[in-house]
Order: C-alpha cells, then structure tokens, then sequence
C-alpha cells in the first residue's frame, strides 16, 4: 500500500516536471507487428510491414531519454514480445533506472519469460483481457488458441509474483462480461482499466466503431474506472472520465507536450498513441530537439472558432481532447461526435 508520504513525492515530481517542461512520461510503440488480428484495432494492417527501429537504435533512443529526464516508460505495440530483443531492451531501459510498464496480450510470455519478468521487476505487466469465455475472447482476437495462451500467461506471471493489470475495450462480444474480467483481475489483486471508447486508425478509418458495445452500463463502468484511478500511481490521460473545461493557455490536460509523449516503432516523438501527426525524427536529429519542437507545437494550439467546450453544457462529462478532435476533423480544437456520446450517456445516468 502506497503511503501519503510517497504519493506527496511523486505529486511533486510530475508538478516538477510540468513546471521545468521536462519529459518524464513516454509511451514506446516498439512494433506494429501482432500475433492477434482484433478488428478494432488502432494500427492498420499496411503499418505492420513498416521498417522498425533496430536494437542499437533503440538503445540510442533509450540513452537520451534518461539523459533528459524521462522516468515513466511504458513499452506497447503492436504486440512487443514479437520483437526478438524485447527482453534486451527491457533489461537495458531498467539500467537506466527508468520505472517500466510493459503493455501486452500476452500470449507469447512462456516460463522462461515469465521468470526473465520476475528478475526484471517492472512496475507492471499490463494484459489485454478482451474476454472471459474463449468463444468471445477469440471472436474479437481472430486468433485461434489466443485464449489458453494469455490465461496461461497470466498464471505464469501470477506465480511468478509480477504485478499485473488488465485493460478491456467495450466491445459488442465482450460487454455482457465486464463485470465478470473485473472480479478475475480482483481476485488476483491487479487493477483493471475500462476502455469505453475506441479511436479510429491510424490512417483515419473509422471501421473499428462498427465493434464497439452499446454502453448500456456505461455509467457504472465510469464509476468502476474512477475508483481504479486512485489507487493506481501511474493513471493514463486516457482514463478520466470527466474533466475541467480547458483554458486556453493549455488545451491539452493530460501533460502531453508538457510532461508526456509517445514514440513510434519507426523512432518518431509524436503527441500520443493515437495521434500520428505530428511526428519528428528523433535519430536524425535528437530527442532534445523533437521534443523542444513538439513542446512548442503544442503550446501554439488555442481557442479558436471552432472550439465549443467553453458554452457547452456537456463540458463537465466531456472526455474530449485536442487529439481526438484532429482524428475526426484535423484540427486541435473542434468537437467530435464520440465524446458527445460518452459525455450526453454521463449526464443523463447522473440525472436519473
């Protein structure tokens, strides 16, 4: 159980970090390649083939993140156990004394891995749990044998004492057993992330909404999200369900150009995950001065005619952000339609 004393600590670090600008928060997309073909998945198939980073590349990156201050580093995908040298970069991401997430489906962790995580001590192996019956797990995975391997990985992992999480898109297959991965992930006493909205492609296609649940509990998922929160010391902007109208000195409230960023298999600082544009070189360059960049992009975005969320009554539910608003319209200050949707089923449960 974390204690006031070392909560106070890390609040102060990350008030630190927004003051002096520094980026102390990445997420590291080390492939696009996945052994599971899910349908509503953010990364187009075309992107899976794209020329990676190399080892020595990434350690080259890894290097000058620690020398500018980068803490929280979370390694994703794609699938980042179908890297070869997952285990190399890992190992060497700890030397530099960064506190590492590994994001993951989990189906090609095996007992050598599972011991090889236990010695590593990451902060967290984080496992998309789509489903608990293997005939919905594996209708939304399209991989047959997906579901005995990831829940013989999260055994391994468990008996190997590495803390784990679980994250779970609502989907049309799983929504009916929400309530069901929640009491699994208690029962192993690893906290569990809800994800009620998906995003469009990297490409800008909307096909992934054709999967989406209804929502119809949506408003106790919220509440389950919200509790999760704040037990869980390294929370995701993706994550809060409601907000504070943004100002408009800073759009952005979950520290992206500010404290936070992502990098893509291909060695590019970009704003997040889910936001392919802009993206700036980092080894042809360097960190520092992609970052300096992005810093500066991100501070220029302000209010403009296009920006509602100050005389919207939906503001207070509302989950949007500059980068949602540019994969629906291409520009950092617009609405778009699914925030609306999240934030009108908020308030409607909240007046009920």
């Amino acid at each position: 159980m974390q204690t006031r004393a070392y909560n106070k600590f890390w609040q102060q670090i990350h008030k630190s970090a927004k003051e002096k600008g520094s980026l102390l928060r990445v997420m590291f997309e080390l492939t696009y390649r996945c052994n599971f073909k899910c349908r509503h998945c953010y990364v187009p198939e075309s992107f899976r083939e794209k020329r990676e980073l190399k080892t020595k590349e990434v350690f080259s990156i890894l290097d000058q993140l620690a020398d500018i201050g980068c803490f929280y580093l979370g390694f994703t995908g794609g699938e980042p156990f179908m890297r070869k040298d997952i285990i190399q970069i890992l190992c060497y991401a700890k030397k530099k004394g960064v506190e590492i997430i590994i994001y993951s489906n989990g189906s090609l962790i095996d007992e050598i891995i599972a011991r090889e995580l236990a010695q590593l001590k990451p902060n967290k192996v984080d496992i998309t749990l789509p489903a608990m019956t293997e005939a919905a797990f594996e209708k939304i995975t399209c991989s047959p044998g997906s579901y005995k391997k990831v829940f013989k990985a999260i055994g391994l992992l468990h008996k190997n004492k590495v803390n784990l999480g679980f994250k779970t898109c609502v989907l049309k297959e799983n929504e009916a057993q929400i309530e069901d991965i929640q009491d699994f992930a208690e029962s192993l006493g690893a906290l569990h992330r809800l994800d009620t909205r998906l995003s469009p492609r990297l490409d800008g296609s909307k096909e992934p909404f054709r999967y989406r649940g209804s929502l119809k509990n949506k408003l106790q998922a919220t509440g389950y999200r919200l509790q999760a929160i704040r037990k869980d010391n390294f929370k995701e902007c993706d994550l809060v369900a409601t907000k504070q109208i943004p100002d408009s000195n800073n759009l952005f409230k979950c520290a992206v150009g500010v404290s936070q960023a992502a990098i893509n298999p291909f060695g590019e600082l970009k704003m997040c995950l889910m936001i392919d544009f802009p993206k700036y070189k980092i080894l042809k360059t360097s960190l520092k001065d992609a970052w300096q960049r992005l810093k500066g992009l991100v501070s220029s975005i302000k209010q403009d005619k296009n920006y509602k969320c100050d005389r919207c009554n939906l503001a207070p539910f509302c989950k949007w952000c500059p980068g949602r608003a540019w994969l629906y319209n291409k520009t950092f200050t617009s609405c778009e339609p699914e925030s609306r949707i999240f934030a009108k089923k908020i308030k409607q449960g909240l007046n009920c």
